[in-house]
């Protein structure tokens, strides 16, 4: 069954929060002032490679991103290249703290409006 996933992102494939779409550690997120969230670890996760595809981390509620981003903070992200979205993905798997999910089979991809996030 298809599902929502929610997620922020960089709009360049060589940036990323911490990895780019290269696998590569980037840590775009360390250049975000007072941002807490840059501080949490993101060792290598072999989830993330599963089946030997390249699987993405997102949230399975929207509310949740409002836990690890404060509306500062999100501002902060998206003049450094960032965007909040949502995918409806069809290949996901759910774990206790986030979904991973496959981008090329996702039905659809929308742009959220952090102050319409932000506001409810």
């Amino acid at each position: 069954m298809a599902k929502w996933l929610y997620r922020l992102e960089s709009v360049s494939k060589d940036n990323g929060l911490w990895y780019n779409s290269d696998n590569k550690l980037v840590w775009g997120i360390g250049n975000i002032e007072g941002c807490e969230t840059k501080y949490l670890p993101m060792d290598y996760d072999p989830r993330y490679h599963k089946d030997g595809k390249n699987w993405f981390s997102s949230c399975s509620n929207k509310e949740d991103l409002l836990h690890w981003y404060s509306l500062e903070d999100a501002k902060k992200l998206i003049e450094g290249g960032f965007v909040f979205t949502r995918y409806l993905a069809v290949d996901y798997i759910e774990y206790p703290l986030e979904t991973t999910f496959l981008k090329e089979t996702a039905l659809k991809r929308e742009e959220i409006n952090i102050e319409g996030l932000f506001s409810n």
